[in-house]
């Protein structure tokens, strides 16, 4: 039995400050299913019930192992039952397929707290069917007649969730169908609904408000303001941020003459002011809330740990609020999540220039992003380590942008595949040429993440919106020849890579490794785990017969 997270303690890619080992920690009770550890750690910081690495949180983890009074301490803590992580599976979805159904039902009982969804209109998943096919695709299309119809059929409708979390009220506003809107709302549609997490990135937390502000939680610009109006008009949140994003000095200064202390709130979706006031371009309102005491380095949600503001003041090139921001503190290596640091986003080279005066930074990742390969080898050469910076390093880089010469140069400087490799691992997968280069190099065919999975695990996957990867059979097939293990099971899922490629219903793949010997069944497989198993709960039942004719049984 693979003893969950024994690798992961161990890597040098997880967390490193001393709030990053109590990250670990809980991760590792919620594991092992340590109660008395886990209260113990959100005693001292009651954020742990959400702290992530790499899209995972601790009640992922008490969930997979089947602890159900793990489950619970992480749930009254405000761990999030709906929460969904990189693999786009829900928890009750990972805690049935596994066989944990005490768990489920927790789960389950917390979900509906949150109000209906169209996973529970009814018992066969009729009823999300319906959901996602009816109401919210017509909210989404701006079909007011459609919507009507949906609700005079089933008025409870107007609140069901879609599969990543939307009412049909957040597919309206986020698709700028006024009418819809206006219908909905009529219907007694709550304009402060909070979105779920129900998918992977989804806009979770954000009101209607906010989708009518911003595109979800990497901070796009939409702008909709005239939606914006109706809704607020229609009793949606006018607090600080929102009027800060729309410009209106007179509502800002009276929120703060009544409360000072609202100059530090941050809105469920994690945006603040004063970065809503730098992205829709009001640069008096950024100096009133500076005054007021604003500080640019405070948190934005998940995805901006020092900050939002001189971000986004660098990504349009505001020399002058740039300066502004880092006259009150601002942090040059503020990062946005999948977007980069500040001095990264820079638009312009004198405000790159800038923030490299006041202490930014470009690592060689950056740098080949950046078409400043030159720099980025000379660097590798003068500093080894700085080649495995950033998102993957400077490898996962090079193969993401087709960089074949860059490659062969990177390799003949020395730089190499690390042991262990988990972010944006699956950039080396891209192209079969610039694999064999790596595999050439001396990286193992087996290349594992935190979780165990293999370089083949992931080509029997699908990407973060559900789509095959294109290479994967060449790729597959490169790796094999190198020595690839057929019967390499992961953490996560217990499984090989065919029971992964099943799973995924990627026929081809199931094709290409029985073809090259993968046994149907490990003598030590989990029940539920094995190619037969995943392949009959996910209904791919043109891949249950091709196993059953390749020897695998029940």
């Amino acid at each position: 039995m693979i003893q969950p997270l024994e690798l992961a303690s161990a890597l040098p890619h997880g967390p490193g400050s001393c709030r990053g080992c109590d990250v670990w920690d809980t991760f590792c009770a919620a594991a092992r299913g340590d109660v008395v550890a886990l209260r113990a750690l959100l005693a001292r910081d009651p954020n742990l019930c959400r702290a992530e690495y790499w899209y995972t949180q601790p009640i992922h983890f008490a969930v997979r192992e089947g602890h159900v009074a793990a489950v619970q301490v992480l749930l009254e803590a405000g761990a999030e039952a709906s929460f969904v992580g990189l693999s786009g599976e829900d928890l009750v979805t990972i805690a049935r397929d596994r066989g944990h159904l005490a768990v489920a039902r927790v789960l389950e009982r917390a979900c509906s707290l949150m109000g209906p969804s169209a996973a529970s209109a009814t018992s066969d998943g009729a009823g999300e069917a319906l959901a996602e096919a009816g109401i919210h695709t017509a909210a989404a299309a701006g079909d007011v007649a459609g919507v009507r119809s949906c609700l005079d059929s089933e008025p409870g409708r107007i609140e069901w969730r879609d599969a990543a979390g939307a009412t049909p009220l957040h597919r309206a506003v986020a698709s700028s169908a006024r009418a819809v809107v206006a219908l909905l709302l009529d219907r007694g549609a709550r304009v402060d609904a909070v979105h779920g997490r129900g998918a992977a990135n989804a806009p979770a937390g954000f009101q209607a408000i906010d989708l009518a502000l911003w595109t979800g939680p990497f901070w796009g610009l939409r702008g909709d303001t005239a939606m914006a109006a109706l809704l607020i008009a229609r009793g949606a949140a006018h607090d600080l941020a929102i009027a800060s994003a729309l410009g209106d000095r007179a509502r800002v200064e009276r929120l703060l003459d009544e409360d000072p202390e609202r100059i530090s709130s941050m809105r469920p979706c994690g945006k603040r002011a004063l970065s809503s006031a730098v992205e829709f371009g009001h640069p008096a309102l950024v100096r009133l809330l500076l005054e007021r005491g604003a500080d640019p380095c405070w948190p934005e949600g998940a995805n901006a740990p020092r900050g939002l503001a001189l971000h986004a003041a660098a990504r349009v090139g505001d020399r002058p609020l740039v300066e502004l921001l880092l006259a009150h503190g601002a942090d040059p290596q503020s990062t946005l999540d999948s977007s980069g640091s500040a001095t990264f986003a820079a638009r312009t080279p004198d405000v790159r220039a800038l923030l490299l005066e006041h202490g930014g930074s470009l690592d060689p990742y950056d740098l080949i992003w950046l078409e400043e390969d030159d720099e980025a080898l000379r660097r590798v050469r003068a500093d080894p380590r700085s080649a495995h910076a950033g998102c993957g390093g400077v490898l996962a880089a090079t193969c993401a942008m087709g960089k074949q010469t860059l490659l062969v140069r990177l390799l003949e400087a020395g730089v190499r595949v690390p042991p262990v490799l988990t972010p944006c691992r699956s950039y080396l997968l891209e192209e079969p040429a610039m694999l064999r280069l790596l595999l050439a190099s001396g990286m193992d065919p087996d290349l594992p993440n935190w979780q165990r999975a293999t370089p083949l695990h992931e080509l029997c996957a699908r990407d973060g919106r559900g789509r095959p990867r294109p290479q994967r059979i060449a790729c597959a097939k490169l790796l094999l020849d190198a020595g690839a293990t057929l019967s390499a099971r992961d953490e996560e899922y217990r499984s090989t890579p065919l029971a992964w490629a099943a799973r995924n219903g990627l026929s081809d793949m199931v094709e290409l490794l029985l073809a090259r010997g993968a046994p149907t069944r490990l003598e030590d497989d989990a029940p539920w785990a094995t190619p037969l198993a995943w392949a009959t709960r996910r209904d791919q039942d043109l891949i249950v017969e091709r196993l059953r004719q390749a020897g695998a049984r029940a």
